[in-house]
Order: structure tokens, then C-alpha cells, then sequence
């Protein structure tokens, strides 16, 4: 026996889930940097498929692949993916910006930044199905304050940044044969120091379609999901002192 539920979004909807991990040192950029942008844009009558996976792993100190946890240093993966593809036939309109970029960032810059616009209407039956989430985990040994904080007054704080082990996953799911969606996917880990909090982020918006003087709900379901580990320590340990 099937069971079907209808969300109908009669205004908007709008999920914001952020992971901001203070004690995360991040991991240093690579002497030489890349940057890369992939643009979709979508403007049709039938139907379409897009997908969109990043792995990235970077290691300040111990060289890459990894067994075991670092010595010394910080080790980081992160994972982007999403897939979009309708059925049936619709007027379907589809512009995805991502961008990756190796450097080392500040706040309000990012590694790895996504944005997707969907405007869907299906006919007899067809529908859109959207799917996209983010992975961050970092882990490192304790370190140094001094060598890894530019504010002088740091040390004076604490002498030594606790070993971490931290994990955040998030994203959302989109279905719908009338959709307007927007979602924005952002991840921050390459940094010059510790100064620089790590930030993974997804937000995702549902609203109204407006043809012309009449507005029509969006028509459809929409999940939303955040997830994380984090283990701290304390001072120049490597025993865990916190688990969330």
C-alpha cells in the first residue's frame, strides 16, 4: 500500500543550518592555489538531469593518503554533491554556480560555494526531484597558540589549541511538479589561521511562483537535515574532554 503526502508551501519556506566549529584550527593553503567555477543554466521545455560531486582531503602536515590520525597538523575532508533531475515533461528553468577555491580564505569567503535556482512546472503528473548536501570533518593535535593565532593576546588565554575531532553533515530534498526553489551551500576550512573560524552552511528557500498579476503556491515536499560529531580535548593532551 502507497502513501502519498502533499506539502502545499502557500507563502515560502525557508530552512538556515549553520555549523561554526570555534576550536577547528583549519588546515593551510598549498604553496600553489586553484580556483574553479562550473556554471549550468537550464531554459527548456522537456525534461533534464544535472549532477555535481566534489571530494576534497588536504593535510597540513602529513602528506597525502593518510592512515591513522596526524601526528602533528590538521587533516580535512570535504564532500559536495547534488543531483537534480525531473521526469515527465515541464517548463524547466535551472542555473547551478559552483565554485571551489584552494586558497586560504577569511570570513565571509569560501572553499566551497554553491548556489542553485529551480523554477519547475510539471505537466500531467511530472515532477522535479533535487537532492544536495555537504560534508565537512576535520581532526588535528594540539598545537601551539602562539603559531597558530595572529591576536596577541591569545596566549595569554591558553597556552595550547586542543586536539579536535569534528564532523558536520547537512543538507535538504526537493520535490514538487509546481516548484520555485533556491538553495545556497557554503564551506570554510582553508585558512591562514586560526583566527579564521571553520563554517559549513546550507540554506535552502521555497516561495510562490508570480505569473504575471497572479501568484501560485509552490506544490510539493521539502526535507531539510543537519547532522554532527564534535570531540574536543583540552590543553596539550590527547584524551577527549568533550563529545557532542
Amino acid at each position: 500500500m502507497k502513501k502519498f503526502g502533499i506539502m502545499v508551501i502557500a507563502l515560502a519556506m525557508l530552512v538556515s543550518m549553520t555549523g561554526l566549529v570555534m576550536a577547528d584550527t583549519g588546515v593551510n593553503q598549498t604553496f600553489e592555489t586553484q580556483g574553479i567555477v562550473l556554471v549550468t543554466s537550464i531554459d527548456a521545455y522537456g525534461n533534464m538531469y544535472s549532477t555535481s560531486d566534489v571530494v576534497w582531503k588536504q593535510s597540513s602536515a602529513v602528506p597525502l593518503p593518510m592512515t591513522g590520525a596526524p601526528a602533528t597538523g590538521s587533516y580535512y575532508v570535504a564532500e559536495y554533491s547534488e543531483d537534480t533531475m525531473s521526469n515527465g515533461v515541464g517548463d524547466v528553468q535551472y542555473d547551478k554556480d559552483t565554485r571551489l577555491e584552494t586558497k586560504a580564505g577569511v570570513s565571509g569567503q569560501y572553499n566551497i560555494e554553491a548556489t542553485k535556482e529551480i523554477l519547475f512546472n510539471g505537466y500531467n503528473g511530472a515532477e522535479i526531484n533535487s537532492e544536495e548536501s555537504i560534508f565537512l570533518d576535520g581532526t588535528g593535535n594540539y598545537s601551539t597558540t602562539r603559531d597558530n593565532v595572529i591576536c596577541v593576546f591569545a596566549s595569554g588565554v591558553s597556552t595550547y589549541i586542543p586536539a579536535f575531532c569534528n564532523r558536520v553533515e547537512m543538507g535538504s530534498s526537493i520535490t514538487g511538479e509546481l516548484i520555485n526553489a533556491v538553495t545556497q551551500t557554503d564551506a570554510l576550512f582553508v585558512t591562514d589561521s586560526a583566527d579564521t573560524p571553520v563554517v559549513v552552511d546550507h540554506d535552502v528557500r521555497v516561495d510562490s511562483i508570480t505569473v504575471g498579476n497572479a501568484s501560485y503556491p509552490s506544490v510539493g515536499k521539502v526535507s531539510a537535515f543537519a547532522e554532527g560529531l564534535i570531540m574536543e580535548g583540552r590543553g596539550n593532551t590527547t584524551k577527549s574532554f568533550e563529545t557532542i
